[in-house]
């Protein structure tokens, strides 16, 4: 990174965390964060429950009285247990992505490699099992699945978000690019 080759911040003028900052977190990869989560947990309702998401929209009342979908109430809350958890699982491998993606503001993840050089973190490897030991232990420890109301997984879908995490690491990567080639453009300017 050009950290060390920069002045030091102003801390009365440059916050760490900033309105650019809230934009980069909450706009740009919260936002795909959410809404691939989303789009997962709408295919596993669709693949075991067969509701679409339309379906799905603004069902609360419907979901709560029973018989919604032609299911009893057992099944639409074990669907809706195990959707949660889906979700849950979802953010945690998207969120592989994204710890990738923000290592830096402006260097692509192949010019601050995290496996070699003098910018190694191996650190970031054992995130990676410790974060799935966490889910596996929320979803499948008895004890866990009692208090916190987490069934089981299905195995597919501890494989489905890894394309998502893929594509934050690609869009990022992009927005770094355009960051880089166009220095004093708009998107620069508002980047964190």
């Amino acid at each position: 990174s050009d950290i060390m080759l920069r002045a030091p911040r102003n801390p009365k003028k440059e916050h760490l965390v900033n309105l650019k900052f809230f934009g980069q977190a909450y706009g740009f990869i919260g936002l795909m964060e959410a809404l691939f989560a989303h789009i997962i947990f709408f295919v596993y309702m669709y693949w075991h429950g067969g509701f679409t998401p339309g379906e799905l929209f603004l069902a609360f009342d419907k979901w709560t009285l029973g018989g919604f979908g032609g299911k009893d109430q057992a099944t639409l809350n074990a669907l809706l247990s195990t959707g949660q958890s889906v979700y849950f699982l979802s953010l945690v491998i998207i969120q592989w992505g994204n710890m990738f993606a923000t290592r830096t503001r402006r260097l692509s993840v192949f010019q601050q490699n995290p496996l070699w050089g003098p910018t190694r973190n191996l650190r970031l490897l054992f995130a990676i099992p410790f974060t799935l030991g966490v889910v596996i232990l929320f979803c499948y420890i008895g004890w866990f699945n009692r208090v916190f109301g987490t069934p089981n997984i299905p195995v597919a879908f501890f494989f489905i978000p890894i394309p998502f995490a893929i594509i934050i690491v690609v869009l990022d990567e992009i927005h770094k690019l355009a960051v880089r080639t166009y220095p004093n453009g708009l998107l620069a300017r508002i980047s964190w």
